[in-house]
């Protein structure tokens, strides 16, 4: 994998930034090629700049390393990330009693004070992680990204203090650090957390090997040639840098040994539940459809009710000519083809009595007849 080649330029290159910043507390100006305190900080930031695009040039040629990695044990990661932890805290909460007791309430040093306090949270968690805890886990994305938010706003409250001191006087490479610190603790809170990301693994490099070269050699810088003997807590902020160095070196190097390539890597994921989706059928002449609206009644095909041609069905309309049945030929009775029909009560043979008289009488003669034979 051609990521594990960033490490050939950087070990040259660390080491004359660490020689670079240096140089301006135990040599005086001109000393060295006749470059002045300030053209060897420039210097210093070249060197963690040229790093930066060393690793990002290997890292973009390697199409081998894996876009996961698993922690493993890392005992002197865990005994620095303990000592972050007791140095944030610290140095957090110095800072919140400093800024209530000084009447003065600023948002952004309380917001990093806080931040710090949370982030000794975390690296007491990751301590001791990497020191007792041989485990696969997915960790909280949001617990792992706090380190990152702090070193953004310290990041910002160094920019801010630019604005109001001339740029001769501005210490540029506090802010390169907290950049470069800023971009690996968010790449490597992913790649904790075990969020699907392409280039998280690949980031860590391209912004770690740099944060290491401008952490170091500031911290160092700065506890031997600028320690505050008279406010000790003053001091726990390049103290600090120096331990996020420390840290993001050994995390590089446990990555660097046991990272694996894309084909040792096998991803499990959960399955998703399955998208139905419900196609048009066609039922008997009917059309089922999952819309919302009835296509079928938008239809303009009506051509069926305007055109169809009824000669053939069962009925057929017929105009009367005259109201009087009677006198139209066409609406006699035509009964020939009837199951019943009319018939003539005129017959001769017929015996029945012509009238209800007749039928009377011809039952009074009967009752009479049995009431004498009774008798």
């Amino acid at each position: 994998m051609k990521t594990k080649l960033s490490w050939i330029p950087f070990v040259p290159l660390f080491l004359a930034a660490c020689f670079l910043k240096l140089a301006q507390g135990f040599m005086p100006d001109g000393s060295i090629l006749g470059l002045s305190a300030l053209q060897l900080e420039y210097c210093y930031i070249g060197a963690c700049v040229l790093i930066f695009l060393f690793a990002l040039l290997f890292v973009l040629l390697d199409k081998k390393i894996a876009q996961y990695y698993l922690p493993h044990k890392n005992i002197p990661a865990g005994l620095v990330g303990i000592l972050l932890c007791l140095l944030l805290a610290a140095e957090g909460g110095f800072t919140v009693f400093q800024v209530f007791s000084s009447g003065r309430i600023s948002v952004l040093e309380l917001l990093g004070a806080v931040l710090s306090l949370l982030s000794a949270v975390v690296f007491i968690i990751l301590g001791l992680n990497h020191s007792f805890r041989y485990k696969e886990g997915k960790n909280l994305s949001l617990v792992n990204v706090i380190p990152a938010i702090l070193c953004g706003v310290r990041m910002i409250l160094s920019f801010v203090q630019f604005t109001t001191i001339s740029i001769r006087l501005a210490d540029v490479s506090s802010l390169i650090c907290y950049v470069f610190a800023t971009l690996f603790f968010f790449n490597y809170a992913v790649v904790q957390s075990l969020i699907k990301s392409k280039n998280a693994l690949k980031n860590c490099f391209i912004f770690g090997l740099p944060a290491i070269a401008a952490l170091i050699p500031y911290g160092i810088y700065h506890l031997v040639f600028r320690f505050d003997s008279e406010f000790i807590i003053k001091n726990a902020q390049p103290l600090e840098m120096l331990l996020f160095g420390l840290y993001i070196l050994f995390v590089l190097i446990e990555i660097t040994r046991n990272v694996l390539s894309k084909e040792e890597v096998t991803l499990i994921e959960e399955k998703e539940a399955p998208v139905v989706n419900v196609a048009e059928e066609k039922v008997e002449g009917f059309i089922a459809t999952n819309d919302s609206e009835d296509e079928n009644d938008i239809a303009e095909d009506t051509a069926y009710l305007e055109k169809s041609d009824t000669s053939d069905y069962l009925y057929r309309d017929t105009q009367q000519v005259n109201e009087e049945p009677e006198d139209n030929d066409e609406t006699h009775n035509d009964v020939e083809n009837y199951l019943t029909e009319v018939q003539d009560v005129s017959d001769e043979n017929d015996d029945r009595p012509k009238n209800y008289e007749e039928r009377l009488d011809e039952i009074d003669k009967l009752i009479l007849d049995i009431s004498s034979k009774t008798d």
